[in-house]
This record gives C-alpha cells, structure tokens and sequence, in this order.
C-alpha cells in the first residue's frame, strides 16, 4: 500500500469513528488491497459493520469517503452492514470472501 494510501486510510478511519460513534462496530478492507493484488489506481473497499444502518449514516459514510477522493484522490468504496446481518448471513458468498480474505482495519473495543 502507497504511502498515500495509508494516510487515506488513516484519516478515513479518524473521520468516522469521530462522525458515527458508537454505531461502527468494525472495519474491514477487502478486495484487491487486502489480498494484495491491486495495480495503481484500484479503490479500497471497506466493509463497515455497524450496530445499525440508516440514511443519515450512509450520508455521513458517503461524506467522509468524498472527502478521502478530494484530499487524497483515492476512491474508497464502503459497504455499510449491520451486526445482525453480518452474523445472519454466514453463507452469503460476499460475505464469506471478506471474511476469508479481508483485513480488519478496526475494530470497537466492545464488539
């Protein structure tokens, strides 16, 4: 991962940790990155898992990763996903790849 990348990261975790609270329950990066096969240019994708999902958190998810594009220019594609939905569906083949391959990147202390 460049360094750019990293800093993306960084402050994408800071931003919605601070906007969403106690509703992110974890973050998990998946796809080309975490495997390690991405090319320049390839976007993060992140799995957040959070206690639930409204419209007003996809907004403050969908602001956070503009703001990552703008100042780092690296698109970040999230996939917001309750706890219960998470744990529900063990066999959903999406599902079953982030946990087979994904980086947890954070993670609440009282997940």
């Amino acid at each position: 991962m460049q360094r750019s990348g990293d800093e993306a990261l960084r402050y994408f975790l800071q931003e919605v940790q601070k906007r969403l609270g106690a509703h992110l329950k974890q973050v998990i990066l998946f796809g080309s990155r975490a495997r390690g096969d991405d090319v320049p240019g390839s976007d993060y994708d992140c799995l957040m898992v959070l206690d639930k999902v409204s419209p007003e958190i996809k907004d403050a998810i969908d602001e956070v990763a503009g703001a990552v594009l703008y100042r780092y220019n690296i698109v970040l594609s999230a996939f917001p996903i309750s706890e219960k939905k998470h744990c529900e569906r063990i066999y959903d083949p999406f599902l079953m790849n982030i946990r087979k391959e994904g980086i947890t990147l954070w993670k609440s202390a009282r997940s």
